[in-house]
């Protein structure tokens, strides 16, 4: 009798573990299977949101430009943004160029590659004379946000010449790359300048006749006939100082990301 009650003790042991084992399994199971699915559903909505973001900060650019970084996000090669300009648009930590650089980073990640490129106390003229545009012609650029050297011009070469140089420049520039996206910038403003207003007007009615775009940074200033200028320019106003740097970082940073 008692050996029997032993046997059935055993049975009912087994019995209570096996149905354990196979519970377990099957919460276990489930869980796993929910687990996998809302990973699922979270990656998709964090790719959904992902492309959904990039997008939305494109509003203000031009369509030319948008394809380029569709096609940038499609295939896994960076949209290349060239920076050109003289000692205003510098190539130091502190110069309005990292302060931008680091924006495009921050909203478009690994889509947009930036490098500068800068010429200290260069004229059109120089540029043209020197070749340097060929710097350009290497880097083969998607973009290239181009500050002519307007400033570095004013009073020396003329607006006519610049003009005639920059269809130089831009011509041997986009002669071996017809893809390229163009967008001119003035130099920064000066305080209470008579015909250098004029030469950015020149400039900006240039890039709608020649097909670039224009961006006239100059809005984010205080009016240059304002002496409230004068806190955005360095002394003899050829390069822009914390405040300038800002400003003109804060113009394009609206206009490239709608933020």
């Amino acid at each position: 009798m008692k050996v029997m009650v032993n046997i059935v003790a055993i049975v009912v042991l087994v019995g209570t573990i096996v149905g354990g084992k196979l519970y377990w399994n099957k919460q276990t199971a489930a869980e796993t299977s929910n687990f996998v699915g809302n990973k699922a559903i979270s990656n998709e909505v964090s790719s959904e949101t992902e492309n959904r973001s990039w997008e939305e900060y494109t509003k203000n650019l031009p369509k030319s430009i948008i394809v380029k970084l569709e096609k940038a996000k499609k295939s896994g090669k960076p949209m290349n943004l060239l920076i050109v300009g003289s000692q205003a648009t510098s190539t130091d930590s502190t110069g309005w160029p990292a302060m931008f650089k680091e924006t495009l980073k921050n909203t478009y990640g690994s889509l947009i590659n930036v490098k500068v490129l800068e010429y200290k106390d260069t004229t059109t003229l120089d540029f043209v004379r020197n070749r340097e545009y060929e710097d350009i012609v290497k880097e083969k650029p998607d973009v290239l946000l181009f500050e002519p050297f307007l400033l570095n011009d004013n009073g020396t070469v003329g607006i006519t010449n610049t003009l005639d140089n920059l269809n130089v420049i831009m011509s041997h520039v986009t002669t071996s790359n017809l893809d390229l996206v163009t967008i001119l910038q003035p130099s920064q403003p000066v305080y209470n300048a008579t015909n250098y207003p004029k030469e950015a007007e020149a400039l900006k009615v240039f890039a709608e006749e020649k097909g670039y775009e224009y961006l006239n940074h100059w809005s984010a200033w205080p009016d240059y006939r304002s002496e409230k200028i004068l806190d955005y320019l360095v002394q003899k106003q050829h390069i822009p100082t914390k405040k300038g740097n800002k400003a003109w970082a804060n113009y394009l940073k609206e206009y490239f990301t709608n933020s």
